[in-house]
């Protein structure tokens, strides 16, 4: 039922975009990054300023650095392929092994996936089944425990690709969940239900809806 689409990556103005079917579509976390709310982004700039810019570049960077790794782990685990030995001391491993072990099927791992009608794209961590129902799944790594209106983007983005996956193949996933590994405690887990989802999709309609507007603003300005 379901395929693998490798991404094809191509930049338009400095900003990821994807190519699928002679069409360009811009990403789900480009659309979110340039339509952040201004509380949000002023909110990133105090944090900037209050701990000064080589600690914030470098506190992002080991954040990536330990997404990747995880993330590698993850799909090695859920491919079951070998994992690193040195993983299993992984304290965010630890905290996210669990959960792992509950993904019941997976269909789909790091797929790219496209939705023709709404014009956008990205690549999703995991497509399975929880509970014996198709799941969409985002792993996450975090210094310290989130709270649901912390991670609203986490769940734009998951609420996007599944309705991307819903529209491409003719399907009906009707359930998310971000999975956020942390170094001291279990994963936290935020289960989107229907009604969160549906929620979430409203949401990320005015986000592109913007996008698509500041995207008009930028031609006008470029002619």
């Amino acid at each position: 039922m379901f395929t693998y689409l490798k991404p094809n990556l191509v930049t338009v103005n400095y900003q990821k975009h994807f190519r699928f079917d002679g069409q360009i579509y811009p990403s789900v976390t480009t659309i979110l990054s340039a339509t952040k709310p201004q509380e949000a982004q002023q909110a990133l700039k105090r944090w900037r300023k209050r701990i000064g810019e080589k600690q914030a570049q470098q506190i992002v960077a080991n954040a990536c650095r330990r997404g990747i790794s995880i993330h590698s782990a993850i799909k090695n685990f859920l491919l079951e392929q070998e994992l690193p030995e040195e993983i299993e001391s992984n304290e965010y491993w630890q905290s996210i092994k669990p959960v792992l072990k509950q993904v019941e099927r997976v269909h789909l791992i790091e797929s790219a996936v496209y939705n023709s009608k709404q014009k956008y794209a990205g690549i999703f961590d995991c497509l399975g089944e929880w509970e014996g129902q198709l799941c969409l799944f985002d792993w996450k790594t975090a210094s310290k425990p989130k709270r649901l209106e912390w991670i609203a983007d986490y769940c734009l983005q998951v609420t996007a690709y599944i309705a991307a996956i819903n529209n491409l193949y003719e399907v009906k996933i009707a359930q998310g969940i971000v999975a956020v590994a942390l170094s001291d405690r279990p994963a936290q887990i935020f289960h989107l239900d229907a009604d969160y989802l549906l929620h979430y999709w409203e949401q990320f309609l005015e986000r592109l809806k913007l996008w698509e507007e500041l995207q008009q603003v930028k031609e006008i300005r470029d002619t």
